[in-house]
């Protein structure tokens, strides 16, 4: 059953739909561009999606032949006293820390669908979800540079962390196109596709991920998150406390009987 859920604005879509989380940036007008309305609605529904047991995982898309743009240029360019900028920086952290910055450290998995061009902040949350579809047609693009910007929602962190530092500095720096062939060697996605392909494949990996033991993947996206920033002891530390505590899981105890049953596992319940 789907549940299409109110997100206070058309610019956003939500839909839950067998533990699956749909996310649909809506302005295909300008690309999906985000505005401030589909900011404030996409943190709303991703702090929903964190504290919601029904929600096992997310998934974030835009609608019809865009991905993002990034932010919209149009509402840009007016001039901030200091003020302005002070407020405009407060309000800025916390959305993208509980937008991008949700994304990324939330214990359940995420995946971004990028049916269409990702640039700027786009490309910021497609990179802050654990794996990335994409489209062969599409193409990624940091566009911070060539609009004066530094650029934000955690493009920095997460370029580095995925492709290494002088890479990322390249595409920051000279902001080149980079097309699904490219973003696939370069392992900035996971995997591309056809277009007609897209949303099987969408559904396919979502209800995986959705299907699986919640607890231990959970614990999975703890460790690897840790692991690019903490020392090996600590990793190993971290590791061996989630370890343990999965054992104690019914996850657990399915997973052991599907093993000497020989069948597939049935984790949790989908609502």
């Amino acid at each position: 059953m789907n549940d299409y859920r109110s997100t206070g604005t058309a610019e956003l879509t939500s839909k839950l739909d067998k533990g699956v989380l749909i996310l649909t940036m809506n302005r295909p007008h300008a690309r999906n561009a985000l505005t401030d309305a589909m900011a404030e609605a996409l943190q709303a529904e991703l702090c929903f999606a964190e504290a919601s047991s029904k929600v096992r995982c997310i998934v974030l898309q835009g609608a019809e032949n865009a991905f993002c743009a990034g932010g919209d240029l149009k509402a840009m360019g007016a001039s901030l006293d200091e003020d302005a900028i002070n407020t405009r920086v407060r309000w800025q952290c916390r959305v993208q820390r509980d937008t991008a910055g949700l994304l990324y450290r939330m214990p359940k998995p995420t995946l971004a669908v990028v049916n269409g061009p990702a640039a700027g902040a786009g490309l910021s949350l497609a990179l802050s979800c654990d794996l990335r579809l994409m489209v062969n047609s599409a193409f990624l693009l940091s566009a911070f540079a060539p609009v004066g910007l530094s650029g934000d929602f955690g493009i920095a962190y997460f370029l580095t962390r995925l492709i290494g530092s002088a890479k990322a500095r390249e595409l920051m720096f000279l902001s080149d196109r980079i097309p699904a062939a490219q973003a696939l060697d370069l392992g900035l996605v996971n995997w591309t596709c056809e277009p007609e392909d897209l949303p099987d494949r969408a559904s396919d990996i979502s209800a995986r991920l959705a299907a699986g033991p919640a607890t231990a993947l959970g614990y999975m996206k703890e460790n690897l998150n840790r692991a690019v920033t903490s020392p090996l002891e600590d990793c190993m530390n971290l590791e061996a406390d989630h370890h343990i505590h999965c054992m104690a899981t019914d996850d657990h105890h399915e997973g052991i009987a599907e093993f000497v049953e020989k069948r597939p596992p049935i984790f949790g319940r989908c609502v």
